[in-house]
């Protein structure tokens, strides 16, 4: 190779190094950008899942809060609408205990008004009267004075509402269930015998059964897909359906909505068993009966010759 070829060689490597410096150079600077700018799209994006999540949070405290609220709210309006229903039946037990109170004491003044005639009758004509023996009569210590509240009230009541068929010592259930089953049948018109054999069959009247779906209480009301059915009872009756009163409010609304609809006891036992759209498939084959509603039926009979000695209000 001639001097004057390696001289240009020499050059254009020379030159070619330094291109390839400054390539290298490049490269080192647009990945260092690269990654600046992922780092910087990486904390933002981080950020904004942090923020979202905490909106999210946020809101979902605000919405439990009202939903409580809510919930409170619609239990203390139920609460207060059984207890006005409890105190009109009580004051008409009230009046109808004084009706037969005022009739006794016309009884007994007309038995005691007869001797104090013939009295004065012998006392004109010269007979001779002889008095009675006068008994004392000791008050005993715990009879109420008629001022304050009466310490023995609610026996009272009670005793009222058994000696008035109200309550009745043939339902397996507490006073306390048994009065929100009557208040929410006359609520709801639904048949007081056909909850109760509803409450048999389905539980044996146990508030603690809990069902293979997951039906829950006396009435075993199925919670539905995401507990929608439930979510719609409490929309209905504004009562938890878990709870005791609310379960068989819920129950007492279902049997009353169905038997509104089709009047007839076996179709509403159909109806709350199966469902609406699955009674009205069975009933389209030619299925008017089951052994569930033959059952509910049959109690429902049975109960309708135990408990309907009252007529509610």
């Amino acid at each position: 190779m001639s001097q004057r070829k390696a001289k240009e060689y020499r050059r254009a490597m020379e030159q070619y190094t330094g291109v390839a410096e400054d390539v290298d150079d490049l490269k080192r600077r647009v990945g260092a950008l690269e990654a600046r700018h992922y780092r910087e799209d990486r904390d933002k994006a981080v950020d904004m899942i942090q923020r979202r999540a905490a909106a999210k949070k946020w809101e979902e405290t605000v919405k439990a809060r009202a939903m409580k609220k809510a919930e409170h709210e619609l239990k203390t309006r139920a609460e207060e609408r059984r207890r006005r229903i409890a105190r009109r039946r009580l004051i008409t037990l009230a009046l109808g205990a004084l009706a037969v109170v005022m009739l006794l004491a016309s009884v007994i003044m007309t038995i005691t008004a007869k001797p104090a005639a013939e009295a004065a009758e012998a006392e004109i004509t010269g007979a001779a009267v002889t008095s009675p023996p006068v008994t004392l009569v000791t008050a005993e210590p715990d009879m109420w004075d008629g001022e304050g509240e009466d310490p023995l009230e609610a026996e009272k009541i009670e005793e009222a509402l058994l000696a008035s068929g109200y309550f009745s010592v043939a339902v397996p259930m507490c006073y306390e269930y048994q009065d929100y089953m009557r208040t929410y049948c006359a609520a709801y018109e639904c048949p007081y015998p056909l909850a109760l054999a509803v409450a048999e069959v389905e539980s044996h009247f146990d508030m603690d059964a809990v069902g293979a779906a997951g039906e829950v209480g006396i009435m075993q009301l199925n919670p539905g897909p995401e507990n929608t059915y439930w979510i719609n009872l409490e929309a209905e009756t504004e009562l938890d359906p878990t709870t005791p009163s609310g379960n068989i409010a819920a129950g007492c609304y279902l049997l009353g909505k169905y038997m509104q609809e089709y009047g007839d006891a076996n179709k509403a036992a159909m109806a709350y068993n199966m469902g609406v759209s699955g009674a009205e498939n069975a009933w389209a084959e030619g299925i008017t009966s089951t052994d569930y509603s033959t059952a509910v039926v049959e109690a429902m009979e049975r109960w309708e010759v135990t408990v309907n000695a009252w007529n509610g209000i």
